[in-house]
């Protein structure tokens, strides 16, 4: 079955998205690689926040440049999302410290009686690596589309400043607020609605459950995805701004030509010579 739901999810993105859909496809599957790989290492004993700073690197690299090219867009947008992800992990660090969220909760007992709590791993940097992963991918998305649409609006109006450049970001990022937000939302939401029928059928006390870490996990989750999607707006926008008001006048979307640019660039200076 899943096979067959994977081949409709392929068929569906070569149908729609042409060749850049197939590549997203291979994205899509490559990612999943990433993130195995990263757990294994965790589970190694590496520094779990440097490995998932690392694979996140890796992830955002083949999202962008892997389907989208290198060019200013893409590495702009690389740019915003590594000093957001840096500033988030450092602020996680001490948030999921203070709190007190890491490990497993009382709810988790069942689920693991059978398994040797003695697993060797600092539960604090396990938990701020899931955050940091749940992240990468609104930001991304977020970051991207800041962008692009800086990009067309330089392209259209050359003569603006980096400043009216970074408010019109400001304003494309209002406007996208709204549906990143309910995105993550409805992404948490099956899990969080589960969380609410537990608590639900065991008449936990409201006092108990704001307090609970498993209920506090997830809180934190959603906020931290939801301010790190906040925050890439502006951070994005200012980077954008910058980078096509200091570029080179010879800069353009694309660094390379494809092979028929390039013969129709020889033709033309051969005409030019004959003539």
């Amino acid at each position: 079955m899943e096979f067959i739901l994977g081949m409709i999810l392929f068929i569906l993105m070569i149908a729609v998205g042409g060749v850049r859909g197939a590549k997203t496809f291979a994205a899509m599957y490559g990612n999943i690689i990433i993130l195995i790989i990263t757990v294994f290492l965790i589970a190694c004993g590496v520094n779990a926040v440097a490995v998932t700073l690392a694979g996140c690197a890796v992830i955002g690299v083949v999202i962008l440049f892997w389907i989208n090219g290198v060019n200013i867009k893409t590495v702009t947008a690389f740019a915003a999302i590594a000093a957001v992800l840096l500033l988030f992990a450092a602020v996680m660090l001490y948030i999921g410290s203070s709190s007190h969220i890491q490990g497993f909760a009382d709810e988790n007992t069942e689920e693991i009686c059978w398994y040797s709590p003695d697993i060797g791993l600092d539960m604090r940097q396990v938990t701020l690596a899931m955050m940091l992963t749940g992240l990468i991918g609104a930001i991304t998305d977020t970051a991207i589309a800041i962008t692009s649409a800086l990009f067309e609006v330089h392209e259209n109006n050359p003569e603006l400043t980096m400043s009216e450049l970074f408010i019109s970001g400001m304003n494309i990022g209002r406007d996208i607020i709204g549906t990143t937000t309910n995105t993550l939302l409805f992404a948490y939401i099956g899990e969080f609605m589960t969380l609410v029928i537990w608590f639900r059928e065991y008449e936990y006390p409201f006092s108990e459950i704001i307090n609970s870490k498993v209920f506090c996990q997830d809180f934190l989750q959603i906020v931290s995805s939801g301010a790190g999607c906040m925050m890439i707006i502006p951070v994005a926008a200012l980077f954008m701004a910058y980078s096509l008001t200091h570029r080179k006048p010879h800069d353009t979307e694309e660094d390379t030509l494809s092979p028929a640019d390039c013969e129709t660039a020889d033709s033309n200076v051969n005409d030019s010579s004959a003539s």
